[in-house]
């Protein structure tokens, strides 16, 4: 087993790896493989590890920078973290998260967090800090490690890459684009997508429950979704504003 930095060559295997080793988790939106994609191109992949066996990737570790509302710096954010289903039980994602927290240290990295099973992390001195929180996850799943110092007292936000959309929040989405409308669209508040829309406030629902799209909010989540969308709401304004366009686009007159 080798464990080491990953190389352009790699990035398939990663996407892979991750994809593999998440789709039968329930709590998974299967979104991990385009955070690791996000963090890669916005160069705040602090540490990515691979573990390859007889030349094969099978694991994978992510680590990058997060903020603290108390202007702690030096902390990073751990994961995602992979391991295919068939070399689990190996040690490898324990392999990968004790070289990742050495390498962090030796960087001068201060600290670390994440979020995901206590049961799991606690082994590596991950724990539950009162002070230091995450906004929208239960404080029990969001657990810290100190590798110099005090652990911080805050609010800490990971990179936006992490701010990814399910697939049936992006189907949503791609409906609601599609059916756009500048007074806003019909749709189903007791959808578990539309809901989640709403919770990240993605969608609006108005007096006469129909729903409008904010796009500044979408541009959180999804840079190209939001720029389609803003197209489309032009487009429609162009045509409520052109009567003869309307009638001809809406079969009126």
């Amino acid at each position: 087993m080798i464990i080491r930095s990953e190389k352009p060559s790699d990035i398939e295997a990663i996407a892979e790896v991750t994809k593999i080793a998440f789709e039968d988790h329930s709590f998974s939106q299967q979104t991990e493989p385009f955070i690791i994609r996000d963090l890669r191109s916005a160069g705040a992949l602090t540490l990515s590890l691979v573990t390859e066996v007889d030349g094969r990737v099978v694991g994978h570790i992510a680590f990058s920078p997060v903020t603290i509302s108390d202007g702690t710096t030096n902390w990073y954010g751990l994961g995602p973290v992979s391991v295919l289903p068939d070399f689990q039980g190996r040690r490898i994602g324990t392999a990968l998260v004790n070289n990742g927290l050495s390498l962090l240290k030796s960087m001068g990295g201060k600290g670390c967090a994440l979020v995901g099973s206590p049961a799991y992390f606690h082994r590596f001195g991950f724990w539950n800090h009162p002070q230091l929180i995450h906004e929208g996850t239960p404080q029990k799943v969001f657990t810290a490690k100190s590798l110099f110092g005090p652990v911080p007292s805050g609010t800490v936000e990971f990179h936006p890459a992490f701010k990814q959309l399910s697939v049936i929040e992006k189907e949503a989405v791609t409906d609601v684009i599609i059916d756009y409308t500048i007074a806003g669209i019909k749709a189903d508040p007791a959808d578990p997508a539309i809901a989640s829309l709403v919770e990240k406030e993605i969608l609006t629902e108005m007096p006469d429950g129909k729903f409008m799209l904010r796009h500044s909010v979408l541009a959180e989540y999804d840079a190209y979704f939001a720029q389609v969308s803003r197209f489309r709401a032009a487009e429609m304004g162009r045509v409520h504003k052109n009567p003869f366009l309307a009638a001809v686009t809406y079969g009126k007159g």
